[in-house]
């Protein structure tokens, strides 16, 4: 949808946009690097992850190559500012997944991202999964501990914009419980890397 630019001229600071990889038409970018002229244009693209195996899980509909040609195009073309969001706690996940998407994102010209848990919600398939059985979310503690490494494998000057998912309506949630809160989950992550003493890019810098 296009901005108005009546909007710009009454002072207003900035857009996001937020979209999928696979959405990105050369219109678009054009639009984007044009109106970027006039003010602060920022994009977020749902990349989710960057393994295989969890996109066909989630039923994505695009690949983390597509991913990663599209983070090349939006900055290659438009110019822009921009971000990505990922979420962790998938089916069997493991923490060396967790290390190389850290690894991809500080090789990539992104400028931040948001972090999400994956929670069940009430009429969707994951529901299903949930009360078969075939999945689990993730504790609050193994949740901090992906972000946690994450967050020491990435690159200190991309900016981190969300640390956790919340549920805003908690009578869609199913599971996990802990998911209802947002400054509990963002405030336990802090809390856990302080007792450890590590700090983002603190392993990054040590390659």
């Amino acid at each position: 949808e296009m901005v108005d630019t009546a909007l710009l001229q009454e002072g207003v600071v900035g857009v996001v946009f937020g979209t999928r990889p696979d959405c990105l038409s050369k219109g678009v970018l054009d639009y984007w690097r044009e109106l970027s002229t006039q003010t602060f244009v920022s994009v977020e693209l749902g990349v989710q992850s960057f393994e295989e195996r969890h996109l066909v899980f989630m039923k994505r509909g695009h690949t983390a190559e597509k991913s990663m040609e599209a983070i090349h195009r939006v900055k290659n073309e438009a110019g822009i500012d921009l971000g990505i969001h990922l979420m962790f706690g998938w089916p069997e996940e493991t923490i060396a997944e967790i290390v190389r998407s850290a690894e991809l994102c500080s090789a990539l010209p992104i400028d931040n991202v948001k972090l999400h848990n994956v929670h069940v919600l009430k009429n969707t398939e994951l529901e299903k999964y949930y009360l078969e059985g075939r999945f689990t979310p993730v504790t609050l503690e193994s949740y901090a501990e992906m972000v946690g490494v994450f967050l020491q494998n990435l690159r200190a000057d991309i900016a981190i914009h969300r640390l956790g998912a919340v549920a805003s309506r908690w009578d869609e949630l199913v599971a996990p419980e802990w998911a209802s809160y947002k400054m509990r989950t963002s405030q336990f992550v802090i809390d856990q890397m302080n007792q450890r003493g590590a700090e983002q890019g603190d392993v990054f810098r040590e390659r």
